[in-house]
């Protein structure tokens, strides 16, 4: 046991001198560290500490007599002082790693600083814990930088040039408690720009950056401030994003009345800018010298610009409302330029303000056309307004004096003990009204759906010379009633058969014509020709027809109006001769449509002449087609014992249709919507039915399908039976909705007998 003990103390004693030695090392290196400042004098103490405890070490075991207890203790001690020192050690380690890495970093912020020097007005080292100015360089802003001492001085100097708000109580972020406040926060960079008068600049912008640090000795705050110019820098900027918004003459600054252009280059500008000679002019000098001559207008519209653009004026509205604009009217060079100013604030204690200057005359030029336009166009929607005011006032006139006739001759018709002929004639003059009246329903629906854009050119293969012949025997026995002499001729048509719109041109000729037989007296003349030209176009025909009268013309005023809707010429002559005004609208519009050009030749008392040109492409293998047609339409045929299946909803109009085709010698059989039509076919037997008639706009099912069920019908013979739309849909895009639905023909409502009979003729003779 005794062995024992004295090897614990031995090694503990060992140990003791070990870290004595190794300390005493470290004691002579902390002497030299001045970051630990004040601690440096503590470090000999745990040296005299390890000293006296290796002493007691010494007196217990070779005078005393330790038992195990006190040679354990000893040895632990021992083994807690190393461990404790071995912390230490580590902690000092660190602090000089960080006093490097500090110094390494403090060196490279003041090379960034010489750096930044060469570009700068001025900088500054200072010591913000102890506010000490402890380096300058540069020739600073002020007289006063060289005098100040304290950080806190040289701030109070500079306030008193900033141009910011001296009044104001918040802590300025370069002030020293701003930049202490920074650096506790965690920023190592400060930087801000300020607008300020100096010495010897009547005002600016001044950047400036403080760069923040912890002296590696001492610890105490230090801050780096350098100082620049960046007035040219802060204008650009600003005013290059605002330039982006438009395109401008000129962008420029206004301070203390001087005028600087930043973007603007005199000589190299286009023609009409009035940009100042020079980069910094004299404001109230530019304005007198340079834009008051080109001012245009009267005296008293340049003075008030003038007035407008005074720098004290411009102040005194952008302090009511940013940003203010002034247009002014230039003459220069014998032409009229628009300018617009646009003043805006950027410091108003500096009397600092932007200045944008574009040229607006492209834009001003527009907007007159567009007023002009306007103007035109509200003219034409009052002159338009106006012509369907007189229309509606027209038609009221038109539309009451054939229902006069028709009700009144409807009423003489029934009184007692009138005579058949004498109905009979009553009969005829409602006929006659009857189809003046269909005619003007006709006329106003035509233009609503032309001018709608509704109206598309059906064309198909055209005789023009057989198209002619039928139009002359259409006119001939009323020209001859009235005793107009009527003449059709084509000797100069030598390519007869086209591809065109037979329908169309059959409306042109018939409003033409129709105007020279209302508008020709007694003895009159009305002639039509035909004659061809060779077209430019290869495979196409040009066309020129020609209506002339020896009528009433017209006068020099209307005839200028004449294709115009719902325009009649106003005058005793005219006046008691109906019509809606419609009928040369139309007719235009189909002129145009088949792009072709309509001329009028006319003076009062001398009679009327209408020219047409047009091109249709020409019709190959026409004969046989013109052969076939003629032979159909020559072709009789005996409707006796043929059934028809009349589909109608409405009775009236069932009753009179029954009629009708019972006299023409069909046997009827009559469904009241589509749904019984199809039943009623679906259940008969091939041959009951050899026509059906069908209406459109019925309840339950419509016309439309009802045909094209009847043609999805699986015996062949029920779904080939000849169907004849019989509606008052007569457009003609109901007409080929009829056919897309299977059907073979149409016949519009009212029911015209002839057209009727020849439509129905024309279907079974197919079929």
């Amino acid at each position: 046991m005794a062995i024992i003990i004295r090897t614990l103390i031995c090694l503990g004693s060992a140990l003791m001198v070990y870290n004595i030695i190794r300390y005493y090392g470290f004691y002579k290196h902390v002497r030299k560290m001045e970051s630990i400042g004040e601690a440096r004098r503590l470090a000999g103490i745990p040296l005299m500490l390890l000293i006296g405890f290796l002493a007691g070490y010494l007196i217990v075991g070779l005078l005393g007599k330790p038992d195990i207890v006190m040679a354990l203790i000893l040895f632990g001690g021992s083994i807690y002082v190393s461990l404790v020192l071995l912390f230490l050690y580590r902690i000092v380690g660190q602090l000089e790693q960080n006093e490097i890495r500090l110094s390494t970093l403090y060196e490279e912020l003041r090379n960034n600083v010489k750096d930044l020097t060469k570009n700068s007005l001025s900088v500054f080292r200072v010591n913000l814990t102890k506010d000490i100015v402890e380096e300058r360089a540069g020739s600073g802003l002020y007289p006063t930088d060289l005098a100040a001492k304290s950080y806190s001085d040289l701030f109070k100097s500079r306030r008193e040039y900033l141009l910011i708000d001296k009044a104001g109580t918040a802590e300025q972020p370069f002030s020293r408690n701003g930049l202490l406040q920074k650096f506790h926060e965690g920023h190592s960079t400060v930087e801000e720009t300020l607008f300020c008068r100096t010495a010897f600049r009547t005002a600016c912008f001044v950047k400036m950056q403080a760069m923040l640090a912890a002296q590696p000795v001492t610890g105490d705050i230090v801050a780096f401030i350098t100082e620049s110019f960046c007035n040219d820098e802060m204008v650009n900027e600003t005013l290059m994003n605002r330039a982006l918004a438009g395109q401008y003459d000129m962008i420029g600054y206004l301070a203390d009345n001087r005028l600087g252009v930043v973007i603007g280059d005199h000589s190299l500008v286009k023609k009409g800018s009035i940009i100042p000679v020079g980069n910094d002019v004299a404001y109230e000098e530019y304005l007198q010298k340079q834009l008051s001559p080109v001012l245009s207008g009267t005296e008293e519209e340049k003075t008030a610009a003038l007035y407008a653009l005074d720098a004290h004026q411009v102040e005194l509205r952008l302090a009511e409302k940013d940003p203010y604009e002034v247009n002014i009217a230039c003459e220069i060079e014998g032409e009229t330029f628009y300018k617009r100013f646009v003043f805006y604030t950027i410091d108003r204690l500096a009397r600092f303000y932007h200045l944008l200057q574009s040229d607006t005359t492209e834009a001003r030029r527009e907007e007159q056309k567009r007023a002009n336009e306007l103007e035109v166009a509200l003219e034409q929607a009052r002159t338009a307004s106006a012509a369907k005011t007189v229309f509606l006032s027209n038609m009221s006139h038109d539309i009451r004096t054939p229902m006069n006739a028709i009700i009144g001759y409807t009423n003489l018709a029934k009184r007692d003990g009138i005579g058949l002929d004498e109905v009979r004639g009553y009969l005829d003059k409602i006929d006659a009204s009857n189809q003046y009246l269909l005619a003007l329903i006709n006329d106003v629906l035509e233009m609503s759906r032309i001018e709608s854009g509704k109206v598309e050119l059906e064309p198909e293969p055209v005789n023009l010379r057989e198209l002619l012949d039928e139009v002359r025997d259409m006119f001939t026995s009323q020209m001859t009633e009235k005793g107009i002499s009527f003449d059709v001729t084509c000797e100069g048509l030598q390519n007869a058969n086209v591809i065109c719109d037979k329908t169309r041109i059959n409306r042109i000729l018939l409003n033409l014509l129709s105007n020279a037989y209302k508008f020709t007296p007694h003895d009159g003349t009305v002639a039509v020709s035909m004659v061809e030209y060779e077209c430019e176009k290869e495979g196409y025909g040009e066309y020129e027809l020609s209506v002339r009268d020896s009528g009433i013309g017209m006068s020099e005023e209307f005839a200028e109006h004449v294709f115009d809707a719902f325009e009649r010429e106003r005058n005793t002559t005219v006046s008691g001769i109906q019509g809606t005004g419609l009928g040369m609208a139309i007719t235009k519009s189909f002129v145009d449509m088949m792009g072709g050009s309509i001329q009028m030749k006319t003076a009062p008392q001398k009679g009327t002449e209408f020219v047409i040109r047009l091109c249709f492409p020409m019709q190959e293998d026409a004969d046989a087609g013109g052969e076939a047609q003629r032979t159909e339409g020559e072709a009789e045929y005996d409707f006796t014992g043929i059934r028809v299946l009349l589909t109608e909803d409405n009775m009236i109009n069932r009753k009179i249709a029954t009629l009708i085709l019972t006299d023409m010698g069909f046997t009827i059989d009559t469904a009241e919507n589509g749904r019984i039509a199809v039943e009623k076919v679906t259940a008969s037997a091939p041959g009951d039915y050899g026509l059906i008639l069908m209406d459109i706009q019925m309840p339950v099912m419509n016309g439309y399908d009802a045909a094209r069920s009847i043609r999805d019908l699986a015996d062949p013979a029920l779904s080939k039976i000849p169907i004849i739309a019989m509606t008052a849909n007569a457009f003609s895009e109901d007409i080929r909705e009829a056919k897309r639905s299977g059907m073979n023909d149409h016949i519009s409502k009212p029911l015209d007998v002839e057209v009727m009979k020849k439509t129905i003729k024309r279907v079974l003779l197919r079929a």
